[in-house]
């Protein structure tokens, strides 16, 4: 028996990156997936989960639509009778809002971006939350950012979405304790999805390992902890937060960066 086996689990953002290897994570250790994403390739995704031996089903679904979520969680009642988990994994870097400064940024920029990002994991938190209570508790995770507790300079928009994240999840911990639903979130650093690809980080991230192969020597440590995850270790945290095993963990912001916030500090200090 594994730690999620008779669990039914919601995933956004699933048809790539983080939320697809939440999804297929969650589903190897016993969870039935929904998976939700607006991307029609996550159809593919819960195919191979099903082929693998796992069940799972695909629901297309725009977190900027409550009723869409809401509409996936009736699926996951109707198809597996109850919801036990949910990941909130949905999210954007923005696209052309990467690296504008705040005075150039348009309203229409800021809102598109804070709603995916922060309104996206409230309604998906929102819509979860009466079948969690129906199925007797539970446990949630969103995907934040070490953006939400660093500030990234040029993404203003994006570092207030995923600190609105930290926020909201330590209030719904202190709301629903008494429901027994569990609700943290991971903070990654740069994780090597096509999100992170839409920005500058991702190149200099590989810059920086390239040339310490070049080098023909080990990394230094403040280039092994600034590596980018990839997106099966960011997974493993979100699998662990939502199973048993943190039982006692709720109302957290897990960073999980390989250490750069510890080492840009130590930079900075050394300056």
């Amino acid at each position: 028996m594994t730690d999620m086996d008779g669990k039914v689990a919601l995933v956004t953002g699933a048809s790539s990156g983080v939320g697809q290897k939440t999804a297929e994570l969650l589903a190897r250790r016993g969870a039935r997936v929904v998976l939700c994403d607006l991307d029609a390739s996550g159809g593919a995704v819960a195919e191979g989960i099903v082929t693998a031996g796992g069940e799972a089903v695909f629901r297309t679904v725009d977190v900027r639509s409550l009723e869409q979520l809401q509409q996936a969680v009736a699926v996951a009642e109707r198809s597996y009778g109850r919801l036990d988990t949910v990941v909130a994994n949905a999210g954007t870097v923005g696209g052309s809002a990467v690296a504008h400064r705040l005075e150039d940024l348009t309203d229409d920029q800021w809102v598109s971006i804070i709603d995916v990002n922060l309104v996206g994991t409230m309604r998906t938190f929102a819509a979860a939350i009466p079948a969690l209570r129906r199925a007797g508790g539970g446990a949630m995770s969103a995907t934040a950012s070490i953006a939400a507790l660093t500030g990234v300079a040029g993404q203003a928009a994006y570092s207030a979405s995923k600190g609105g994240i930290v926020s909201v999840v330590r209030t719904l911990a202190y709301e629903l304790v008494a429901d027994g639903i569990r609700v943290n979130c991971v903070c990654p650093g740069g994780i090597n999805t096509n999100l992170l690809g839409d920005t500058d980080i991702l190149p200099a991230l590989t810059a920086q390992m390239e040339a310490a192969a070049t080098r023909g020597d080990a990394m230094s440590p403040q280039e092994l902890m600034n590596r980018a995850a990839q997106p099966e270790e960011v997974a493993n945290v979100h699998r662990f937060l939502v199973s048993d095993d943190a039982s006692l963990i709720t109302g957290q912001a897990v960073v999980c960066d390989s250490g750069s916030m510890v080492a840009n500090l130590w930079m900075v200090i050394d300056r």
